[in-house]
């Protein structure tokens, strides 16, 4: 692709991001959402548009599994927590429950996927 069709996308993207920004009512944490999705989405845009984003797909790790599912998923995970920490009225120690079982379980994953996992079961204690 072009660099002059680049910069006239990244503009065009700007200026509709500027109008929306400007000129729709919206709340200020939606706009804050929205404006973070299309940073992201043009980020993984520019990645794929220079080759990296090929490049990180053919990464494995653990288990030959894939790197890009696994930073998607922890992206998704993490944005899901601080939308419900953000958004969801509930108690300060319920949110910390709710935050200390995700981190729980996205460890327990990251272990198994990093095939570590496997590995605890191996130690013994005692006789």
């Amino acid at each position: 692709m072009p660099l002059v069709t680049v910069v006239i996308v990244l503009a065009v993207i700007g200026l509709l991001l500027w109008l929306v920004n400007r000129f729709i009512p919206m709340q200020g944490q939606i706009k804050a959402i929205l404006n973070g999705v299309v940073v992201i989405a043009v980020v993984l845009w520019l990645l794929k548009i220079v080759g990296l984003f090929d490049n990180l797909s053919q990464y494995n790790i653990g288990n030959n599994t894939p790197l890009i599912p696994v930073v998607i998923t922890l992206c998704i995970v993490g944005l899901l927590l601080w939308l419900v920490n953000s958004y969801i009225p509930m108690q300060g120690q319920i949110k910390g429950i709710l935050n200390g079982v995700v981190v729980i379980v996205v460890v327990l994953w990251l272990l198994k996927v990093f095939g570590l996992f496997d590995s605890i079961y191996k130690f013994r204690v005692g006789h």
